[in-house]
């Protein structure tokens, strides 16, 4: 059984019902829809929990792109184009090269259609869309390191918070700040 705990305001999963949820993931696409106490009926009932901190994060990411944008008064891609171009031309020649230097004779190499388009340079949707992926996919082999790491099962919630505290100590300490 599967569903999507999406709704907006109020405890939707509670120490009420916790007990008579059959589902293996929950995904919490809301904030909080949680209660703590539910939360550790779920976490003993080996159900994995995808917490908001990270359901939520993406248009949080997506906004710190268009920030970063911003500030440098640059579209994405405007400074890689012409390298990214260049490189794929080289490397469409490189397996020219190979082909007609091991079969001897003019072996001409063609992109695909795909290609083509790609080689014409990415879209501003598809360079956010590839920053978020890689984003949000490193993000969560962190907190899946984390939770193996502290021997915290299922409880993503946990690991999520360890992580994020872990990095605001660390920075804190590069920063020169001390704890007396």
């Amino acid at each position: 059984s599967s569903g999507i705990n999406a709704e907006y305001g109020g405890k939707v999963i509670t120490e009420e019902n916790a007990d008579r949820i059959k589902a293996k993931v929950i995904a919490e696409g809301a904030n909080g829809p949680i209660t703590p106490a539910a939360d550790e009926i779920l976490i003993k009932k080996n159900i994995l929990v995808v917490p908001d901190i990270y359901c939520n994060s993406g248009g949080v990411t997506v906004s710190y792109f268009e920030w970063l944008k911003n500030l440098n008064h640059v579209s994405y891609g405007r400074l890689t184009f012409k390298y990214e171009f260049d490189s794929n031309k080289h490397l469409l020649q490189s397996v020219q090269s190979s082909l007609e230097s091991r079969f001897s004779g003019k072996i001409p190499v063609t992109p695909t259609p795909e290609f083509e388009r790609a080689m014409g340079g990415a879209s501003e949707k598809d360079i956010v869309n590839s920053g978020l992926e890689y984003t949000m996919e490193r993000s969560g082999k962190k907190i899946k390191e984390t939770a193996l790491a502290h021997d915290l099962g299922v409880d993503i919630r946990t690991a999520a918070f360890v992580l994020a505290l872990t990095k605001i100590s660390n920075n804190i300490i590069m920063a020169g700040f001390t704890f007396t």
